[in-house]
């Protein structure tokens, strides 16, 4: 089975605090997904693990999604499938937004984002790529600490009442916002 690899980028407004928290919840939910497809038309199957990453330019975000394919090259189907998938993952990140709560927010002048070892990693604080210090290993190699005393923000303890806390970075602050873990999906035998 041949391996292939391509990507897209897909643009969402970004012109306030809730349209970049929809943006970033479904880079999160997208990030690490794997899918076992078969085709209905064709019965063609293929697997597809995809990785995100994301960049802010004026007022549109930019999912930056890249697949590793196993499976026929067929850029069509892996094209409607891939549409399909992000349809219903901003569907999965509404519903998710619809039962968020406040966490924190602070100024981004307060905030320091500093490179964290791999045990110190919180798959669960979602911070966009762009804010990541350099030589970090993204999305969950940095945090997001107080400049002044050097205590982690949000700390362990906010980010374990939570799911998943979204840091959403808009204008000159940054708003920590709670929102359920994701549920757990059956990708197997996918259908595009």
């Amino acid at each position: 089975m041949a391996t292939w690899n391509t990507g897209w980028e897909i643009e969402f407004p970004a012109t306030n605090a809730d349209e970049i928290l929809l943006a970033l919840v479904v880079r999160d939910l997208i990030h690490g997904a794997s899918f076992d497809v078969e085709a209905e038309e064709t019965g063609a199957e293929f697997a597809v693990d995809y990785t995100a990453g994301d960049e802010l330019e004026g007022g549109e975000y930019r999912l930056l999604l890249m697949a590793e394919v196993d499976g026929p090259e067929d850029a069509a189907l892996l094209q409607a499938f891939t549409e399909q998938a992000l349809e219903e993952l901003i569907e999965e990140a509404e519903a998710a937004i619809a039962e968020r709560s406040p966490v924190q927010e602070a100024p981004l002048a307060r905030l320091r984002f500093a490179v964290v070892p791999e045990d110190e990693e919180r798959w669960d604080l979602v911070i966009p790529d762009w804010l990541a210090p350099d030589g970090a290993e993204v999305p969950f190699g940095f945090r997001s600490f107080d400049d002044a005393s050097g205590e982690p923000f949000p700390d362990n303890a906010t980010l374990d009442a939570h799911g998943r806390v979204i840091a959403v970075p808009f204008e000159d602050k940054v708003i920590f916002v709670g929102i359920p873990a994701p549920e757990e999906h059956d990708h197997e035998d996918d259908e595009a």
